[in-house]
């Protein structure tokens, strides 16, 4: 019906939109890390900017579609920050153990754990084809950028399992919230649940100025990096809420490109600088990710239909 596919459109736009925000916002957290280089502290400052903003509009836009499950509702808010500052603990503790550029790969694995968690937790089956298509897309983002380079500490296994596990379950999470608050349109509940998710978060993370000391300038500087992150946040609600998790993961696989493809064009237009000499074997890689990629997109949307 066109009806479906115009909700699949949509959710595919919104997919890529994601992406392309979350590409945005690497380029964003430069000045920050160039000032600081501290990822965490990006992260704690960024998520006060995400908290004051989302406060601002929370009275305005709190989700109105729950249909006296305002409890059940903030109970999954209650799960959604558990798991996502348990898979963020568990993703800087990784880091200790596994190179930055290589852990940014090994995420791509996140797509083929969200797809058994999906069958597992919610007893839905996958097509042979959805499978094969998230087999692909964890090829390409893990194959886009992987140097290689020495093998793996069990404790860095470890904790790469356990940032995949609760960063899929963060998503199936956000998934579940999003369609909870149906009934309002699926951009203004997108909107209400990103405002609700992360005011909360953001005063949850108060505590951990005693750690890194406040500063104006710290907060100025996350502001770009939030921004586009937040609102690639509500492009990856519209997306899950349209096409479920796993097809939305399988269409943010893309963003590696999109990263590649944002800095070449900063590269040219004099902005940035390449961090190494990017050899033919390289760009031929990337092709055939970027090939694997738009395969996938098809393939799991064409085996769903």
């Amino acid at each position: 019906p066109r009806e479906i596919e115009i909700m699949l459109a949509v959710g595919i736009l919104a997919g890529v939109a994601t992406a392309l925000l979350q590409a945005i916002s690497y380029v964003c957290s430069a000045s920050f890390m160039q000032k600081y280089r501290s990822s965490l502290r990006l992260v704690i400052f960024s998520q006060l900017v995400m908290g004051a903003f989302s406060l601002l509009f929370l009275p305005f836009f709190f989700p109105t579609g729950l249909k006296g499950r305002l409890w059940e509702f903030f109970g999954w808010i209650v799960v959604w920050v558990t798991v996502f500052i348990v898979g963020q603990v568990a993703f800087f503790s990784s880091l200790r153990s596994i190179e930055a550029s290589r852990m940014s790969s090994l995420l791509g694995l996140k797509i083929v754990v969200l797809a058994f968690l999906y069958v597992a937790v919610m007893r839905e089956s996958l097509a042979a084809g959805q499978w094969l298509a998230v087999v692909l897309s964890a090829a390409a983002a893990v194959g886009m950028n992987w140097s290689g380079g020495n093998h793996f500490t069990l404790k860095g296994l470890f904790w790469l399992l356990v940032t995949l596990v609760f960063y899929s379950l963060t998503d199936m999470t956000e998934n579940h919230l999003v369609r909870m608050s149906e009934g309002v349109g699926i951009l203004r509940t997108a909107f209400g649940v990103g405002v609700t998710c992360y005011a909360i978060l953001g005063v949850l993370t108060l505590p951990m100025l005693w750690k890194f000391r406040w500063t104006t300038r710290q907060f100025v500087l996350a502001i770009p990096f939030a921004a586009s992150w937040f609102f690639s946040q509500v492009a990856l609600f519209v997306c899950f809420g349209l096409l479920g998790t796993v097809f939305g993961n399988v269409i943010q696989a893309s963003r590696g490109l999109i990263s590649i493809g944002i800095g070449m064009l900063l590269l040219h237009w004099g902005l940035g600088k390449l961090d190494a000499r990017i050899s033919r074997k390289m760009w031929l890689r990337r092709i055939a990710a970027g090939v694997l990629m738009t395969a996938a997109i098809i393939l799991y949307a064409v085996s769903g239909a």
